[in-house]
């Protein structure tokens, strides 16, 4: 494992903070099995009587996100009297949802060691396709700012933390690298974020990932069911990449020129330099879908505890380790948010 940061390995250094071994779970081995064991195995169990926040987000029209909320455990695992103003606010990636096991599986990891936690739905997706209209874009961090306030409100929260999948990490950073956070936030991981769209959208289609982008496309088109605007001309039906996609329907839903527009205003890798908070980006040198050497290019500030921690395996939001019952990114965030709640 490699750290990239200054600033976030001058901090871990000074408190001692050690990264256990990352073993890859058998038979999940190698980089696309890492990757999919997410589509294969059983999330985690939640208790059925979890509740919802709703979030406005603003317009005329009272638009509003779903969030899934999952208290603390009533005996939580290894947590004390001080845990228990605790939040934990999950964002997920393209094509996902409060019900993706990545997000479940972190909601009952960390439900069970006293915190409270909120899965977030982005417009359109999931519950919230009731009070939103599709689509979204990695661009929204309005829509990330209302959530963090809303859950900041709730009655007995002090701390929050956050934690991002795929494109969700991406939204974060950029969140974070614009500023104006809430004031309960402390800190934030990432998991395979994307740093650089275009870079992204390139490496993930490649002719080798045919498959996995037919799974996108297919999850873009399922949330983008029966949506309607003047500002999408082609048939949803017939797109078959996420260019294509991003081309003819986010890019002209959102007013940018083209995908190309769209990936350069929106993609947070010029401003990781200004990230203010602490942040740790967790990523895999053999991701499929998202270039490693954006990690290393990235302006990683000095000042804060701020950078990544680079594995050489792991996959995409893979991580499924052989040495724990829990993806090795969910005890490590727990031991980052640690040092700041």
């Amino acid at each position: 494992m490699k750290l990239v940061g200054a600033g976030l390995q001058a901090y871990l250094k000074q408190e001692n903070f050690n990264f256990p071994e990352f073993r890859q779970r058998p038979p999940w081995i190698g980089a696309d099995l890492q990757t999919v064991r997410n589509s294969f195995a059983a999330p985690a169990a939640l208790a059925a009587e979890y509740g919802r926040l709703s979030v406005p987000i603003g317009g005329a029209d009272g638009s509003a996100l779903s969030l899934a909320y999952t208290p603390a455990a009533a005996s939580p695992e290894g947590a004390n009297d001080s845990d228990s103003g605790k939040a934990l606010v999950l964002v997920h990636g393209l094509g996902g949802s409060e019900d993706s096991s990545y997000m479940k599986n972190a909601a009952a990891y960390f439900s069970r060691r006293g915190w409270q936690v909120y899965r977030m739905n982005y417009r359109g997706v999931g519950p919230s396709r009731a009070t939103s209209k599709a689509p979204y874009s990695a661009g929204l961090t309005g829509d990330l700012r209302s959530v963090l306030r809303s859950v900041s409100a709730q009655k007995g929260i002090e701390d929050i933390c956050v934690m991002g999948f795929s494109l969700g990490g991406q939204l974060i950073l950029r969140t974070f690298g614009e500023g104006d956070v809430d004031t309960k936030v402390r800190a934030a991981v990432t998991v395979s974020a994307p740093l650089d769209l275009a870079a992204s959208q390139r490496r993930l289609e490649r002719r080798r990932n045919a498959p996995y982008v037919r799974y996108i496309v297919g999850n873009m088109k399922r949330d983008m069911a029966g949506i309607c605007h003047k500002a999408i001309t082609i048939n949803i039906d017939k797109i078959s990449s996420v260019l294509a996609f991003d081309d003819h329907v986010i890019a002209p839903y959102f007013g940018f020129a083209n995908a190309q527009d769209y990936y350069r205003c929106v993609s947070c890798l010029p401003l990781i330099g200004k990230i203010g908070l602490p942040t740790l980006a967790i990523h895999s040198a053999d991701d499929p879908w998202i270039p490693v050497a954006d990690y290393h290019k990235a302006d990683w500030p000095a000042s804060m505890p701020v950078g990544a921690a680079i594995l050489r395996r792991g996959g995409h939001v893979g991580f499924h380790s052989a040495n724990a019952k829990a993806a090795w990114f969910e005890p490590v965030s727990e031991s980052f948010f640690g040092k700041f709640t």
